[in-house]
């Protein structure tokens, strides 16, 4: 990908204080949207750590970052997923925070787990929690799929949890079967893949460079069938995909259609 050369509009992101956890499979990431009663109150938006590149002309996100340094790309993907947010849903609310999560911090989210217990976010994390409208960012799992699927994988990433933001705001009702979980989740990467279309109308996207990191993500996410998943298989997750890149957002619906999303 090439990042969007205007800068002037940083995206909100913090970093915790450390603390330390140890790094998950990468099979982990990209979880179901974290949705329950929130727990917490944190208030006020935090300021970026790190900052982005600043590029005169557009730059390649190939190669151009280290572990040491995932912050400084989630800084550079963000303004793209703003910039398409802002022409999609002006009317919406974008998420009130993207915490970038250092290795060895953790915290308490404002969502509940599976047991109903507090959640909570470390370096492993990559996901949404509805109950205080976040996305969490782990280092270690951002550098695995950066490392693993190029610039592109950990981009889709993040476009697929902010698409959880926008299901929450729209008002899709929040999953109670495992069913209902793998139905959202698809549609997530409908609209994940809606927005990669944005970057290459927009000429951010390196083809066929890009497409190949995308091709490389999705084995490295996808549900194994079986009873209890709650996420999509690999040919689910890429038809999903394939349908919001191919045909754009108003495809999306098709997922929910009493509660559309675009």
């Amino acid at each position: 990908m090439r990042q969007e050369p205007d800068h002037s509009r940083e995206p909100t992101m913090t970093t915790p204080s450390p603390r330390r956890r140890t790094l998950a499979w990468i099979g982990a990431v990209l979880l179901a949207a974290a949705c329950g009663v929130p727990v917490v109150d944190e208030g006020g938006s935090g300021e970026g750590s790190g900052g982005s590149p600043n590029p005169t002309e557009t730059q390649s996100l190939e190669g151009a970052f280290r572990y040491e340094t995932m912050d400084d790309y989630v800084n550079a993907v963000l303004p793209m997923i703003r910039e398409w947010h802002e022409g999609t849903w002006p009317d919406l609310p974008e998420p009130r925070r993207v915490t970038y999560v250092p290795n060895g911090a953790s915290g308490p989210e404002g969502c509940q787990d599976r047991e109903g217990n507090q959640a909570s976010y470390s370096s492993e994390s990559y996901e949404y929690c509805g109950g205080d409208q976040m996305i969490y960012v782990g280092q270690d799992l951002l550098w695995a799929l950066y490392d693993r699927a190029g610039d592109a994988g950990p981009a889709v990433g993040l476009a697929h949890e902010w698409a959880h933001h926008i299901q929450s705001v729209v008002g899709v009702t929040a999953p109670q079967s495992a069913e209902a979980s793998i139905q959202l989740e698809n549609q997530a990467d409908c609209i994940a893949g809606a927005w990669v279309l944005f970057t290459k109308d927009k000429g951010y996207l390196e083809l066929p460079d890009d497409i190949e990191d995308i091709e490389q993500l999705f084995p490295l996410i996808a549900s194994a069938e079986s009873a209890d998943r709650d996420h999509g298989t690999l040919q689910e997750r890429e038809e999903s995909f394939n349908l919001g890149y191919t045909k754009g957002l108003p495809a999306c619906d098709r997922f929910f259609p009493d509660t559309p999303v675009s």
